[in-house]
């Protein structure tokens, strides 16, 4: 119906209004004339109808045999339109342009969207994607599919499977990432394990190898000491050498001390900004370029998980310059404790922490937060054995 709808509009058609004589020997006599009516109702003596341009030119011999007066209420469709707007040129020169513009936008990719993605970061995939072609308002017609999905396998060999899908104006790329290869562990090399910094043990766990004597809980070893040797004593009392594997926990202690320096900072000194029109992979600017190290914040029309490749950049260059001393006591105390809570999150990574014995003086002009942490975490390190072979 919609169809329908659409060639008559571009024809055109007449909405008429029919009076007097026998509206039903007028329909029988269209009908015999097969000329097209729709939309026909009757409201009082009064016949209304909608019919084709040259249905209506052909309805006057009908006319006169059945007596009924038509004359036109309204006129609908593309030549009447064209008409009453034919000395407006510049209407006509705009909409050819449009349906120029659309013909040709049809042809490109309008987005890039990748899915099944979890370790490889999109930006990553989409870079790579970019080099081989596919990008904002690349030729659908220009891409081959197949290869181009071979082509980002070879590109980023993490990917077990990839597949470029060209839907529309819309282009996703399907991956799988590929499951690692389980580490390797070196069980031929001899080695030991030593320490890799001071500290008391709280754990040993030996699976291959020897812990020499007086390495348990609760001894304090210093950098390079021997933890587990790579030495296999037999029933017999003879020795082998092996790869020594297992783990040594101890307890540490480190001196924090964090105050506010005394050197100053710089605060914004200048800044410049930029616009650029964004439009299918085409930047415009809209001034001069700020400087040389900007940062850039992209917004584009989106619709729902649709974005469209129309959008605004702005682009801002900041200098930072001139010398500031933060007055505040709030400042300077918030920035010993952002200092004081980065230093713990270090420490929480790399193990888990005991204890603390801390001093805080966050409402004084100079804060400063001092003491000592205890922590605990695994300090053994692989140290090959050399061996010497002695010929006969």
């Amino acid at each position: 119906m919609l169809i329908v709808r659409m060639v008559r509009w571009l024809l055109g058609y007449v909405t008429f209004l029919g009076t007097g004589g026998f509206p039903e020997r007028f329909v029988n006599l269209c009908v015999q004339q097969r000329i097209p009516l729709w939309d026909l109702r009757r409201t009082g003596k009064t016949l209304q109808g909608c019919t084709t341009v040259r249905g209506y030119k052909r309805i006057r011999s009908v006319v006169r045999r059945s007596g009924v007066r038509v004359h036109i209420s309204r006129r609908h469709g593309l030549p009447f339109w064209a008409a009453k707007h034919r000395r407006r040129a510049g209407l006509a020169v705009g909409l050819l342009a449009a349906a120029a513009v659309i013909a040709c936008l049809s042809t490109r990719v309008w987005t890039v969207g990748v899915t099944g993605n979890v370790q490889i970061p999109q930006e990553t995939i989409l870079e790579a994607a970019e080099a081989l072609g596919v990008r904002v308002g690349a030729r659908r017609s220009a891409l081959d599919a197949p290869a181009l999905a071979e082509a980002l396998l070879d590109r980023l060999p993490a990917l077990s499977w990839a597949a470029v899908n060209i839907d529309a104006c819309r282009a996703v790329i399907e991956v799988r990432e590929g499951t690692p290869a389980p580490e390797i562990v070196d069980t031929q090399t001899p080695r030991n394990i030593v320490a890799a910094e001071d500290g008391v043990l709280t754990k040993v766990e030996v699976f291959s190898g020897t812990a020499p004597e007086g390495i348990a809980a609760g001894s304090a070893v210093a950098a390079g000491d021997l933890l587990i040797a790579g030495v296999v004593e037999h029933a017999d009392g003879s020795q082998t050498l092996c790869a020594a594997q297992g783990n040594a926990y101890a307890e540490l202690t480190r001196t924090l001390a964090f105050t506010f320096p005394e050197t100053p900072f710089c605060k914004l000194g200048a800044a410049a900004e930029r616009y650029r029109l964004f439009f299918f992979g085409l930047y415009i600017p809209l001034g001069f370029s700020p400087g040389e190290t900007v940062f850039t914040v992209e917004r584009y029309l989106a619709n729902d998980d649709v974005v469209l490749p129309v959008g605004l950049a702005r682009d801002r260059a900041e200098v930072y310059s001139e010398p500031y001393t933060p007055e505040s006591r709030a400042l300077r105390a918030r920035y010993v404790a952002a200092e004081f809570a980065a230093a713990c999150d270090a420490l929480w990574s790399k193990g888990v922490v005991l204890g603390a014995d801390l001093t805080f003086s966050l409402d004084a002009k100079a804060p400063q937060i001092i003491g000592t942490v205890r922590y605990e975490k695994e300090i053994g390190r692989e140290q090959q054995i050399f061996v010497e072979k002695i010929s006969d």
